[in-house]
């Protein structure tokens, strides 16, 4: 598959090599005490979650830029192949997996977010292909 050029923009944050083994999480603004919590928002999100698949710890990142196909192409940048969502527009949906991203239904705001986590690892989260877009428009 290509790869986009405008991914080349977006320079990796510091002391990150990747996040290419990361699974990528839209949140709410993270709190001082409080659980993480999924954010509705994809395109104008703040922050996201990185889940290190192999390591099983998240560091957490401000987003830089809004609209949903900027943010795809920062996601990319960092090397990200996997997101888990409520919501997507069409075009954000597009491009990830025009560029071979997996993208995963969270189905729930009100899941803990080790319950995501529990879910994704135990394959339990459904792959939204074309044909099951409209579950991200809910």
């Amino acid at each position: 598959m290509k790869t986009l050029k405008t991914v080349e923009r977006f320079t990796l944050p510091e002391g990150f090599e990747s996040y290419e083994n990361h699974v990528a999480i839209p949140i709410k603004a993270p709190k001082e005490n409080s659980p993480i919590k999924i954010s509705p928002l994809f395109g104008e999100v703040k922050f996201f979650a990185f889940y290190d698949k192999n390591s099983k710890t998240i560091k957490t990142l401000r987003n830089p830029v809004e609209r949903g196909g900027m943010v795809i192409r920062f996601l990319l940048s960092l090397g990200v192949r996997e997101l888990i969502v409520l919501h997507m527009g069409q075009g954000a949906y597009n491009l990830a997996i025009a560029n071979g991203m997996k993208v995963y239904f969270a189905e729930d705001d009100k899941i803990s977010f080790d319950e995501l986590l529990r879910k994704y690892e135990s394959n339990e989260l459904t792959l939204v292909t074309p044909d099951k877009f409209e579950l991200l428009t809910r």
